[in-house]
C-alpha cells in the first residue's frame, strides 16, 4: 500500500487518500485539467508527467464521451472552437450553448477565435481534421500563398501554429484543370512518428473530353516541422479516384481514411508503409439521392451510416449501416431507427451511440441499440438561432498526456 496523500477540507476536516487512490482520480480528469495540477506539487507533476499514468489515462478518460464543437458565429462571421470539452453523461438533459461574446453572460463555454478563411461560411467546417494526440489541424487559411495557410491547434495548451507552406508550385496547381486538397492524421507504428498527411485529388480534363485523375500526397513532420514529398509508386490511388471528404484516423493512428466523390470507394493511407489501400463501398448509393456517412472505430475498423439526402417533414426515416474490418471485409448490421426530425449524424461514434442533428438547432447523443436520447444540446448565437445542419461540427476529444 502506497502512502496516504492528506488534503485539507476547510479550516478543520483533513482527509487522507492513498497514492492508488489519488492516482485513480487524476486518470479520469480531462488533461486540460491535469496541465494545471502539475503545479500543485512535485510528486503530481512527477506522477502527471509519466508514461505509466499517461497510459491509465488514455484507458481511463479516454474511454468517456467528450467532444469539442467548432461552431460559426454570426456577430462576428468567424468560426470558433471550443476548448471546453462537452460531456453527454446525464440523462436527456437539454443543455443550452451560446456561441460568441456580448450575450449577457449566458455562455460559460469558451472558444478560440480562428483565423479566417478562404472558403465559404458553410465549407469551412470540412476543412477542420482530427483530433489526433491532442491536436486539430484547420486548413485553407486566407492570405497565405497557394490554396492557403494551414495551422495545427491544440485545445488543452490554447494554443495555434501555423504551418511553413508545403514546397508546391503554382506551376503544378496551374497544370490541372482542377485540384482540391485533404489531410489526415497518423501515426507510423514503427518510428512513433506523428504524421500529417495532406492529398492533394488532380483532376485534367482534355479538349476530346478524356478526364484523367491523380492523387500527389505530401507528409509533415510536427517533430521536424519540415514537409517531404511521397513519391509516386503506387497505383492504388490513381485511376478513377478523386478524394472528396475525410473520415478520419485510426484510434492508434495506424490508418488515415477518405471517401471519393462517388461515394464509391474508401482510400486508407497506411501510415507507416505510405502507400494507399483502396476498398469499395459495399452497396452503390446514388449519391443525389442518398449521403454516406462514415466513423473510424477503434484501430481496426470503419461505421458506415447511409441515409436519404432529402427528407419529408413529419417523417421517419431508418439509416442503413455497415461495418468495414480490417479493410478487407463489409458486414451489414441492423438499420437504426426510426428517427423523426432527425437531419444526419454529424458527430463522433461511440460503440452504439452517435451525435445526430434533430430540426436545425439540436445536437442529440442518441443511443440507437436502446433509441434512447442520452443527452440533447440546444446550440444558439447571441440573439439567434444556430443552424446545426451548415455551421456546427462535432469533433470527439481526450486530449493527450503522450
Amino acid at each position: 500500500m502506497g502512502n496516504n496523500k492528506q488534503i485539507k477540507l476547510g479550516n478543520e476536516s483533513t482527509v487522507y487518500f492513498s497514492e492508488e487512490i489519488v492516482e485513480e482520480i487524476l486518470s479520469r480528469l480531462p488533461v486540460h485539467s491535469l496541465f494545471r495540477f502539475k503545479a500543485v506539487s512535485k510528486s503530481w507533476n512527477t506522477l502527471i508527467s509519466s508514461p505509466s499514468f499517461a497510459e491509465s489515462h488514455l484507458n481511463n478518460y479516454g474511454n468517456s464521451n467528450n467532444f469539442v464543437l467548432l461552431a460559426f458565429d454570426q456577430t462576428t462571421r468567424k468560426w470558433k472552437l471550443s476548448f471546453t470539452t462537452f460531456g453527454t453523461s446525464s440523462s436527456s438533459e437539454l443543455t443550452t450553448v451560446v456561441v460568441g461574446g456580448g450575450g449577457g453572460g449566458r455562455a460559460d463555454e469558451k472558444f478560440i477565435e480562428l483565423p479566417t478563411m478562404l472558403e465559404k461560411t458553410t465549407r469551412i467546417k470540412d476543412k477542420i481534421i482530427g483530433p489526433f494526440n491532442g491536436l486539430i489541424c484547420f486548413y485553407g487559411i486566407a492570405g497565405m500563398a497557394g490554396m492557403g495557410g494551414i495551422a495545427l491547434c491544440d485545445p488543452n495548451l490554447r494554443t495555434t501554429e501555423t504551418l511553413p507552406i508545403c514546397p508546391i508550385t503554382e506551376k503544378e496547381l496551374r497544370f490541372s484543370t482542377y485540384v482540391t486538397r485533404s489531410m489526415g492524421f497518423g501515426l507510423d507504428s514503427v518510428t512513433k512518428e506523428i504524421k500529417l498527411v495532406q492529398t492533394l485529388s488532380y483532376l485534367f480534363w482534355y479538349k476530346d473530353t478524356h478526364i484523367e485523375k491523380g492523387i500527389r500526397v505530401d507528409i509533415y513532420s510536427p517533430t521536424n516541422k519540415t514537409w517531404r514529398h511521397v513519391l509516386d509508386h503506387d497505383d492504388a490511388a490513381t485511376s478513377d479516384t478523386f478524394i472528396w471528404d475525410a473520415i478520419g484516423s485510426y484510434e492508434d493512428g495506424s490508418f488515415s481514411h477518405w471517401i471519393d466523390n462517388n461515394q464509391s470507394v474508401v482510400l486508407s493511407f497506411d501510415m507507416q508503409k505510405e502507400v494507399f489501400v483502396r476498398t469499395p463501398i459495399p452497396i452503390e448509393y446514388d449519391h443525389f439521392k442518398h449521403e454516406v456517412k462514415i466513423f473510424a472505430k477503434g484501430s481496426t475498423s470503419l461505421v458506415l451510416f447511409a441515409y436519404p439526402r432529402q427528407r419529408v417533414t413529419g417523417e421517419n426515416y431508418l439509416f442503413d449501416r455497415w461495418e468495414l474490418n480490417g479493410l478487407k471485409h463489409w458486414s451489414r448490421l441492423t438499420r437504426v431507427g426510426p428517427f423523426l426530425g432527425v437531419t444526419k449524424p454529424v458527430g463522433a461514434l461511440w460503440r452504439s451511440r452517435v451525435i445526430v442533428v434533430r430540426g436545425e438547432t439540436k445536437l442529440v447523443f442518441y443511443d440507437y441499440s436502446t433509441q434512447h436520447v442520452m443527452r440533447i444540446y440546444d446550440m444558439e448565437g447571441n440573439d439567434y438561432h444556430l443552424n446545426c445542419r451548415d455551421l456546427v461540427k462535432v469533433l470527439e476529444y481526450k486530449g493527450s498526456l503522450l
